[in-house]
């Protein structure tokens, strides 16, 4: 592991990049400045690193896809930028009869793409589709849903059949996204949207790019600012950076490695606000991981601190849980650098001997080929074979890692972030039983108590002390733990023009953001 002398020279190489990036406008809101004009029949162009799953947001398995399906779809509740739930489509929300009724309250306004009205009907049609159709995503996590009422266009009631305290959440993103009834059975839905959003698709090239245009009469005209939006897909981070020091595009994120170059160039940098997790994952089943007390040796080998220092020079947060700090549901009784959880490797060496591997143990691990996932695993190897757990390495194709990892059950483990989330019963849904990505299905009955419970209540306030039980009681099943929260860097140029207030994400949302004249 490194010497003091090493982490100082780190701390220090951190605080000169903080000074680079205030000094070439990261953390600031508009690219150009306030002066610069808005261009309206501009094309707003924008580097991701993977394809869209679908663009049936029913049919979506992938919470990524929501960068694309935020400009075609729109959701009947927002996330604002600070992490608050606000109108939409719907203008409000209440739980009413105990908690057992989910009002909602609707726009009046609103036409979908092709003509189609939106209204109750619209979506009761939308919620019971994903309940139903069999290869929904989503259906598993609005169970709580029985039936659903519609006493006038601009009134949904949905019952209840169990509580759903993390509903309001989940119509944030592909669950609440609203597609037109008459679409539903459009063959082609998953390539051609059919949503109320501010841009219909024009193009979708797969792998390369797809291209938006302005949808005209959008009910919310403030927020669209451009006449399109380009989204290009490009998985290496020193591309995507070339992309934009030579105007392929305007705005993308980096990975760590090559943010000193951005700033170099004089490109806008910040860190992406982001609720991310970089998490270790590992097969319960099949030995040495079947024993807790390995799954406890691997989380005491790793040193988040040096890896958020070392290799992401300071850009993420260390974290031991599926939450980042500062997060609402973030349980401090988690503390990575605490004694249950942190950096502790003669505590990791005494419980791979009491698990019954005194002289350490071989262990197949998967790496996703991303930049970022490599350069973390190049990190965590050693660490790992420091204390006995010597990894045998396979890289794999990014998209394929659930259906290798859980649906092949190859490998014993791997690295891998999970999506930006909503709510926190999503993060830990994994831990059920009955979940693909729980096939040995290892629970609790004191976690499956503690996570039902977690959706009880109306507020945050209400919901916390059950998602901090949810928290702690998942520590002692370790099939999954936390390494650090990504913050990657967001970077634009002169050009992008953001709303005040506005945050790059590293999901981003376009809502308001405008491109500078020439």
């Amino acid at each position: 592991m490194r010497a003091p002398s090493s982490r100082r020279l780190l701390a220090g190489l951190v605080a000169v990049f903080a000074l680079l990036v205030t000094a070439c406008g990261g953390g600031g809101g508009a690219g150009s400045g306030a002066a610069a004009t808005p261009d309206p029949n501009a094309i707003l162009r924008y580097a991701f690193v993977q394809n869209v799953s679908s663009f049936d947001p029913h049919r979506s398995s992938n919470a990524w896809d929501m960068v694309n399906l935020r400009l075609v779809y729109d959701q009947l509740l927002q996330e604002d930028q600070n992490g608050e739930i606000v109108p939409m489509l719907a203008t409000g929300y209440e739980f009413l009869d105990g908690g057992t009724v989910l009002q909602l309250t609707l726009r009046d306004d609103v036409t979908f793409h092709d003509g189609t009205r939106f209204d109750s009907a619209a979506v009761k049609a939308n919620l019971e589709r994903a309940k139903t159709l069999e290869t929904s995503a989503v259906k598993g996590a609005l169970r709580a849903i029985a039936s659903i009422d519609t006493p006038d266009p601009t009134t949904v009631r949905l019952n209840l059949s169990s509580p759903g305290g993390n509903l309001p959440a989940l119509f944030t993103e592909r669950h609440g996204s609203m597609i037109s009834p008459a679409a539903f059975d459009n063959p082609d839905l998953d390539q051609k949207p059919v949503g109320s959003g501010m841009f219909t698709m024009t193009e979708y090239v797969p792998g390369q790019v797809t291209r938006y245009a302005k949808a005209p009469n959008y009910w919310d005209p403030d927020a669209v600012k451009v006449a399109g939006v380009e989204v290009y897909v490009q998985t290496s981070s020193p591309t995507r950076l070339n992309m934009l020091t030579t105007g392929q595009v305007d705005m993308t994120y980096l990975d760590p490695s090559t943010q000193d170059q951005a700033v170099a160039a004089g490109l806008h940098v910040e860190p992406s606000q982001s609720t991310t997790i970089f998490r270790m994952t590992v097969n319960t089943a099949k030995a040495p991981f079947d024993k807790l007390e390995v799954r406890q040796a691997m989380e005491h080998a790793i040193d988040r601190r040096a890896i958020v220092d070392g290799v992401l020079f300071g850009i993420g947060a260390p974290t031991s849980q599926l939450i980042p700090p500062g997060h609402w549901a973030y349980d401090d009784k988690v503390a990575w650098d605490g004694p249950d959880y942190g950096y502790d490797p003669e505590k990791a060496k005494q419980l791979l001997a009491r698990a019954g591997y005194p002289a350490g143990t071989e262990f197949e691990m998967l790496i996703p080929a991303l930049d970022d996932h490599r350069a973390v695993s190049e990190a965590v190897i050693p660490m790992l074979e420091a204390v006995g757990l010597r990894a045998k390495t396979r890289v794999i194709e990014p998209a394929t890692t659930p259906a290798t990892f859980f649906g092949r059950q190859e490998g014993n483990a791997y690295i891998g972030a999970s999506a930006p989330f909503v709510d926190p019963s999503t993060q830990y849904e994994s831990n059920l039983t009955g979940q693909f990505t729980n096939p040995w299905n290892t629970t609790s009955p004191e976690f499956t108590q503690a996570w039902n419970d977690s959706l009880v209540g109306a507020t945050r306030d209400e919901r916390l002390p059950a998602v901090h039980r949810m928290i702690e009681d998942e520590k002692d099943l370790r099939r999954q733990f936390g390494i650090y929260a990504a913050q990657p860097p967001s970077v634009w140029t002169d050009k992008v023009i953001f709303p005040p207030g506005y945050r790059p994400a590293y999901a981003p949302v376009f809502r308001g953001v405008a491109v500078a004249a020439d």
